[in-house]
């Protein structure tokens, strides 16, 4: 009697997975779709990693000599941080071995002006002497461009604590007076960065000098009333953005200076769509110049288009971006030469759309960025074992961020550890949680890395603002929350914390066998 219960209890469990595996088909169907994707490309950038950008690392000094010179506007800035991406998401014993160590070896050799860098000849083991705004220009590239991107996925480690100290060392030594105070630059570009760096160190650390010069800079620019910066592509795109990402923070931090902000940031974001746009949306390089170039950089300002509709709680812009999202369908932006023949302008361009597409999903959107993908960044038509790679340089690196970018759209922001170049994994959400596809040609063990809310643990947002130089977040568990873990190909459940599958949830593949898991 007694086993004749168990096993009408097991038929009941497993009958109702099969139930469960039919309603949620469709879903499993997209994740085996991503799957394919987005495995092609982290094995691909595990290949990248491995035989090529770690081997880059000189052994003399430690440092990363990507494109054959260790500087902070590019080799630190655009090279640096998307190796220390690849190395996180498929490698942990190389983050913290010899990526980990470039940030040692940097701030050993390099720390000038108080914690302020300088570029470094490593074959004459000697710094290079800047001017003064060479070396501010630098150290805000590599805070913006690389610190940030690095602790948008680490948090608060040691990435956190080298921002921190060159950003309190630029503006203690900031020399250049303005109605408001002294700033560190006259530079649109290092302001804007600058901005973008300070918000987030004022939510990270609830330091009011951070956001006061953040402040101050936005006050420089925006209170003679009628400011709109005239280059809509890269460099230019820095001031919108940090302008964008204040009136958000300033929302929830200090509304009375958001509601100085909010028309003057609206009045220039309706001259940048006016005078700055073609009749799809796409913005050129220049404003008020049509006959310019299109911009690779038009999804990064609209960036600041989104979180102004989040600060008035109304779509002002939402029809607007949803419209140039859909206009991607049309056959004069396959295989657009952003910037001929550049790898960088189609990562930019897919970049940028990929983090307005995180908000809004637009299919046609979507579409175009897979294939964009496909053809002119990972050239998924290549073998993965023989397909060429790419190269350490900025340009190259580039192209490695918004693979890896793409790819965790693809997985929902899950991570598989340790990466193995026969893995596939592939996610999709369901009606209430996540359909997940996973297989490998040989057994298999290890974890399952689920991603948790970083904008509000990691860096003190109160809602996901969107910004650039983060890694999207797309499936996120809450560490208190508990969750249901079906595995619909053996028909056992368990219940997690969200604790525990950010740590890792266990799983093992048979080879050549097809898992498949359901999370609600």
């Amino acid at each position: 009697m007694k086993f004749t219960k168990n096993f009408s209890l097991i038929m009941l469990i497993c009958c109702i997975l099969s139930t469960t595996y039919a309603k949620d088909e469709e879903s499993f169907e997209t994740a085996r779709k991503s799957a394919k994707i987005a495995s092609y490309s982290l094995s691909k950038t595990h290949r990248w990693l491995h035989e090529v950008a770690l081997k880059r690392i000189d052994p003399a000094t430690g440092l990363y000599i990507a494109d054959g010179k260790w500087n902070y506007r590019d080799t630190a800035a655009d090279c640096y941080p998307f190796l220390t991406w690849a190395a996180f998401i498929l490698d942990s014993e190389a983050l913290n071995g010899p990526v980990r160590s470039i940030l040692h070896a940097e701030q050993k050799l390099c720390n000038h002006v108080d914690r302020i860098p300088v570029s470094y000849d490593y074959k004459n083991k000697k710094k290079i002497d800047l001017s003064y705004d060479e070396m501010i220009f630098q150290a805000s590239e590599y805070v913006k461009d690389g610190l940030i991107a690095i602790i948008e996925v680490t948090g608060k480690d040691e990435w956190f604590e080298r921002m921190k100290g060159i950003e309190e060392d630029i503006w203690k030594h900031a020399r250049y007076d303005s109605p408001y105070g002294k700033i560190p630059s006259k530079n649109v570009e290092v302001n804007g960065e600058q901005i973008q760096a300070l918000v987030r160190l004022y939510t990270m650390t609830g330091q009011k000098k951070f956001l006061e010069w953040a402040e101050r800079l936005a006050d420089y620019y925006l209170l003679a009333g009628n400011f709109v910066p005239t280059r809509l592509r890269d460099h230019g795109c820095e001031i919108i953005g940090g302008l964008g990402l204040l009136l958000a923070v300033e929302s929830q931090h200090n509304p009375k200076k958001a509601k100085i902000y909010q028309p003057l940031i609206k009045k220039m974001l309706d001259e940048i769509l006016k005078r700055g746009t073609n009749e799809d949306g796409i913005m050129f390089d220049t404003l008020d110049k049509p006959d310019s170039r299109l911009s690779d950089g038009w999804g990064y300002n609209y960036v600041t288009y989104l979180c102004y509709d989040m600060v008035a709680a109304r779509p002002v812009y939402r029809n607007r971006i949803v419209r140039t999202l859909a206009n991607l369908k049309k056959s004069k932006y396959k295989n657009y030469r952003w910037e001929g023949d550049s790898i960088d302008g189609y990562a930019d361009s897919i970049e940028g759309g990929l983090y307005i597409m995180n908000r809004y999903p637009v299919p046609e959107a979507l579409a175009w960025a897979d294939s964009e993908m496909a053809a002119n960044v990972v050239y998924s038509d290549k073998p993965l074992a023989t397909a060429p790679l790419w190269g350490t340089m900025k340009l190259q690196a580039n192209g490695v961020r918004t693979t890896l970018i793409h790819a965790l759209m693809h997985t929902r922001g899950l991570i598989a550890r340790p990466w193995r170049k026969d893995l596939t994994l592939g996610a999709s959400e369901t009606k209430d949680g996540l359909a997940i596809v996973m297989r490998a040609t040989e057994n298999w063990k290890g974890r399952l890395v689920f991603d948790i809310p970083r904008h509000r643990k990691y860096m003190g947002f109160k809602h996901d603002w969107p910004r650039m130089n983060t890694m999207p977040e797309w499936f996120t568990v809450e560490p208190e929350k508990k969750y249901v873990v079906k595995n619909i190909t053996n028909g056992t459940q368990k219940n997690y914390t969200g604790k525990q599958l950010h740590k890792g949830l266990p799983v093992e593949l048979k080879a050549g066998e097809e898992t498949l898991l359901l999370i609600k």
